[in-house]
């Protein structure tokens, strides 16, 4: 097939062969070294391709896929919500910059909105300033992370109280880079407070896309009084 294909191509580029018997087995051979190096040069830019890949998936991983660890670090039951109890309420612990934020924003801002308008109340932590927030979290209320959450494990992620005050949730907001109202964890949960079932997942370990917050960007309430500022 591929001597058809050289001969082909030599008719095509010079006409009609016409060569000594080594000539023209010189020829064709020189003409399959040229197809053969083309394809091989193809078949190397595309492995090459899918290792760059590989790779980039794999520091994806390495770096920003880990343990949201709440038993170290989360006591429910001595943190007060933000506001005073009555309502259903969330904090979006949020770190914009990072990568795994960006696959939340749209879900964060629509879920804000939803449930807002059922009466869930709702602010914001981990960064202070707005620089980088979308126009949904740039309007909350900012809430100062307490003193006995200064280690929080990683951003983006969420904490719920039931309408009596009590933590219902604590951890991110789905197992991946990107959040839909599909594979949420906290769907489910607000939804289930809002009819006035308990629910209290604060104690298991969960993994997700997490950055680090920014020390430099966190507020820390040595009090912890729980009050909420202005955005």
């Amino acid at each position: 097939m591929l001597i058809h294909t050289a001969f082909a191509a030599l008719n095509q580029s010079i006409g009609p062969l016409v060569c000594g018997k080594m000539q023209c087995y010189f020829l064709v051979w020189m003409v399959l070294m040229r197809i053969w190096l083309r394809r091989g040069l193809t078949l190397l830019l595309l492995l090459i391709w899918l290792a760059v890949l590989v790779w980039a998936y794999w520091w994806f991983e390495a770096r920003y896929v880990k343990s949201f660890e709440r038993p170290a670090f989360f006591q429910g039951e001595a943190v007060s919500p933000p506001f005073a109890p009555g309502h259903v309420q969330v904090v979006h612990v949020w770190q914009s910059g990072c990568p795994c934020s960006a696959g939340h924003e749209a879900y964060v801002d629509e879920m804000t909105q939803r449930f807002a308008q059922q009466g869930v109340e709702f602010a914001r932590s981990g960064q202070r300033s707005t620089d980088g927030l979308t126009d949904g979290l740039k309007v909350l209320p900012y809430w100062p992370i307490p003193e006995l959450w200064a280690n929080w494990p990683g951003a983006p992620a969420i904490a719920i109280w039931d309408a009596e005050g009590q933590l219902a949730y604590v951890g991110p907001y789905s197992d991946g880079a990107h959040c839909t109202t599909d594979s949420s964890f906290v769907e489910p949960v607000v939804q289930a407070l809002l009819a006035g079932r308990k629910v209290a997942i604060t104690r298991q370990d969960a993994v997700a896309c997490l950055c680090d917050l920014d020390p430099g960007e966190i507020a820390i309430d040595e009090s912890n009084s729980s009050p909420v500022s202005e955005p």
